[in-house]
């Protein structure tokens, strides 16, 4: 970059030139860059196109490398799978050498206990060739003596069977059997705990029953003394009754009439509807108190007349006393 002058003290023009000066030196300084950058610009492109080349290079390398990996491991694959079918039919084979001499050894081991069973059975088949030779005409071969022995052990095997099968129907009779026993005790029990139950509520019901026949008795004694009570009220009510209605007094007839007026018209009302004993009953205790209420009203008219009765004799004394001391004046005043 150009130096930058200090003028401070110059002329514009001077100052312009100046500027122009340092223009086109600035101007210089960024053509060289600019060649530089080119110059520099290309040494990168072939750079980068070296590098690119390399990396291509690189690639297929690594492609080519790449494949012989696959190659080299799918042979290994094939090669341990190869291997393993190899071990896996080599111990097949070898677990089938094994089977088969175990297998041979048992046949040899069952031949020589059959071998053995032959030999132990000889003497049995010695015994029924003697047996069968002594009874000829029963047993004519000895598969004849055999048929008999295998049908006596049928029979032997059917009644032990038999025998087996009727012991277990017997114990399962017997568990039965004694569990019938236990359940009809207990019923028993429990039929005589109910029985108990039932004759303790028999002699409470019983006592209950006299009791109630003691209540009823008394009830019934209690109503017919109420009863007598109420004949011997309703008999004194119409006994004093009769002797209010007895009298000739105009007022007391009066009452007299209305009352029974309206008793009758009351009995005739009551008996339309009621006509039970206790209605009947009721309809006498309204009928004494009808009559109660006729007798209150004789009784009250009877004291107004006593009591105008005594009043009026009581005027009577008073107007004969005035009299009387009327008489005296006037006898007093005749005197000289």
């Amino acid at each position: 970059m150009p130096q930058t002058l200090t003028l401070d003290h110059v002329s514009p023009a001077t100052r312009l030139l100046e500027k122009r000066r340092q223009m086109f030196e600035v101007q210089e300084a960024l053509d060289a860059q600019k060649e530089e950058f080119s110059r520099r610009e290309d040494a990168f492109r072939r750079r980068e196109e070296g590098l690119r080349k390399k990396d291509l290079e690189l690639q297929e390398s690594l492609i080519k490398f790449n494949k012989f990996l696959q190659e080299n491991e799918s042979k290994r694959n094939r090669a341990i799978k190869r291997a393993s079918d190899e071990i896996k039919q080599r111990l097949a084979k070898e677990q089938d050498v094994a089977r088969l001499r175990e297998s041979l050894e048992r046949f040899n081991e069952e031949n020589e206990k059959f071998s053995n069973e032959v030999k132990k059975n000889l003497k049995y088949t010695r015994y029924l060739e003697i047996v069968q030779e002594s009874v000829p005409e029963d047993y004519p071969e000895i598969t004849d003596l055999v048929n008999r022995y295998n049908t006596l052990k049928d029979a032997n095997r059917d009644l032990s069977e038999s025998q087996r099968l009727h012991e277990k129907d017997n114990e399962r009779k017997r568990i039965k059997f004694a569990n019938f026993t236990k359940e009809r005790t207990n019923d028993i029990l429990n039929f005589n705990n109910e029985i108990a139950s039932l004759q303790k509520q028999l002699e409470m019901r019983e006592s209950n029953a006299i009791r109630l026949q003691h209540e009823v008795d008394t009830t019934i004694r209690i109503t017919s003394d109420k009863t007598l009570e109420v004949g011997q009220i309703l008999m004194a009510v119409g006994n004093l009754l009769q002797r209010s209605t007895s009298g000739i007094h105009g007022t007391i007839l009066k009452h007299i009439e209305v009352k029974d007026v309206k008793s009758n018209a009351e009995d005739h009302n009551h008996l339309e509807h009621d006509t039970s004993d206790d209605q009947e009953l009721l309809e006498n205790g309204r009928k004494a108190m009808a009559d109660l209420d006729v007798i209150a009203s004789y009784m009250v008219d009877f004291t107004a007349i006593v009591q105008a009765r005594i009043e009026a004799q009581r005027a009577q004394k008073k107007a004969a006393a005035a009299a009387e001391a009327v008489n005296l004046n006037a006898n007093t005043s005749k005197q000289p």
